[in-house]
């Protein structure tokens, strides 16, 4: 399994990406849609926020502007590849709790990430 992190430039660029993600098929005369083999998981985090205001209702201060989702894949699927990215491991998400299918790839990336040291 891979567990990779994407980041579209809106919304709207997620949405056409994301039509690319399913198949559709006609099964005893009814459509069905389902993801491709390559794809396990989706979740879409959506636009992360960086910082919140103090009070009694925060209010996010400080809002990216690019659509973030999280994929966890079968074998890679290189048409994503262009949409990667690799922030710190300590993010909103993970699947099933098991931070070591990210951190993996993250290395990988960023070897020299204090990530990626193993204390002696």
């Amino acid at each position: 399994m891979i567990f990779n992190k994407y980041e579209f430039e809106s919304e709207a660029k997620w949405l056409e990406v994301k039509k690319t993600l399913y198949i559709t098929e006609i099964i005893d005369d009814e459509e069905v849609t389902y993801l491709r083999p390559e794809i396990n998981s989706i979740v879409e985090i959506g636009f992360i926020c960086f910082a919140w205001s103090e009070g009694d209702e925060p209010e996010c201060i400080d809002q990216s502007t690019m659509f973030a989702v999280d994929m966890l894949l079968n074998e890679p699927f290189e048409s994503l590849d262009q949409y990667i990215v690799w922030p710190s491991p300590v993010g909103v998400h993970t699947f099933g709790g098991d931070d070591s299918l990210y951190l993996a790839g993250f290395c990988k990336v960023n070897p020299d990430s204090p990530y990626c040291k193993i204390d002696e």
